[in-house]
């Protein structure tokens, strides 16, 4: 009977490891580095922040990087774009950007002051087939720019309705969210909620606040979906009382973020970028009965493979006594 309540005891523990998702490591740019627009890379688990270097094209830097992403394919790439420059460019690991690579993004819409470069605030991010999605504040609108480069509005200028800085794909087809702003320099509060974004006219709807209580105090963020479908933020709070960035899981389905941990280093943290865009194969249509199959990261499958073996060596042990 001891040895079956140990065995028991050991498969429970090690269903619980299989169910626990490490967390990854993250892209981000921080424009309020002592060392200018510089790119780091994030353990979302710990907060561990590592300079790799200087957004530095030889001759000229960034100064405003806003949003990243990683696109998608076998080639994948990390992009930024810039508020200043209102310029999108490719990143390499340790910085460095070429600026033959650039692309000037064509004039936007002048925002409520009429300011016609900076202020948008860009969010951004790559959808599965090569699409680039990103907002602007400064305008409240949703940007599409296509595979063959063109770049469109969704829908009509102002449609989002929301000061959305921060946005995420996953899906094929394509599912948008974004998060809004957190506050405003004065500290009036702006739209620290989830949203989910309509496609067809760039209208975002919020399916919830990140906190019911208003625990998460920040001005703007970034979010990324990592390779296993779950959604992270991180928060630019360098604007109240200088604090460090926080890291979050949201809920997908409330909009509620769970806090993770702090950046160790740095402060002013408001992109994210994890992995090329995720679930991209076709998805059936709901309503027909079917609902795709969940599988484990690596870390899962690596206890998963530990479980069966030791669960096989128990049964041989048990038959040869």
């Amino acid at each position: 009977m001891r040895k079956k309540i140990h065995i028991a005891f050991l498969v429970v523990i090690l269903l619980f490891a299989v169910s626990a998702n490490a967390a990854p490591l993250a892209y981000s740019v921080n424009s309020d580095s002592v060392n200018g627009d510089s790119l780091y890379l994030i353990d979302l688990a710990t907060g561990v922040d590592q300079f790799r270097g200087r957004l530095d094209a030889g001759i000229e830097f960034r100064t405003d990087t806003e949003g990243l992403a990683f696109s998608p394919g076998p080639d994948s790439r990390l992009w930024g774009i810039d508020d200043d420059s209102e310029t999108l460019f490719p990143i390499s690991s340790n910085g460095s950007i070429d600026y033959r690579e650039d692309i000037k993004l064509p004039p936007f819409p002048p925002g409520p002051n009429n300011e016609i470069i900076g202020g948008s605030d860009f969010g951004m991010t790559f959808a599965c087939d090569g699409s680039l999605f990103f907002t602007s504040v400064k305008s409240q609108s949703l940007f599409h720019r296509t595979p063959g480069g063109s770049i469109l509005t969704v829908g009509s200028v102002g449609a989002l309705g929301a000061n959305i800085s921060a946005l995420a794909a996953i899906g094929n087809p394509t599912r948008l969210y974004g998060v809004g702003n957190g506050q405003f320099s004065n500290g009036a509060a702006d739209a620290p909620y989830l949203y989910k974004i309509d496609l067809a006219t760039g209208v975002a709807s919020p399916i919830g606040p990140l906190s019911n209580t208003g625990a998460f105090k920040y001005h703007e963020a970034g979010i990324s979906f990592d390779a296993d479908g779950n959604l992270w933020a991180i928060t630019d709070r360098s604007q109240i009382n200088n604090q460090k960035s926080q890291i979050l899981r949201i809920n997908v389905a409330t909009g509620q973020a769970t806090l993770v941990a702090e950046t160790l280093n740095e402060v002013g943290y408001e992109s994210l970028a994890i992995s090329p865009p995720t679930d991209c194969s076709p998805q059936v249509e709901s309503g027909d009965g079917y609902s795709p199959i969940p599988s484990l990261n690596i870390v899962g499958r690596f206890f998963a493979i530990l479980l069966l073996m030791l669960a096989g060596m128990l049964i041989l042990r048990r038959r040869s006594t």
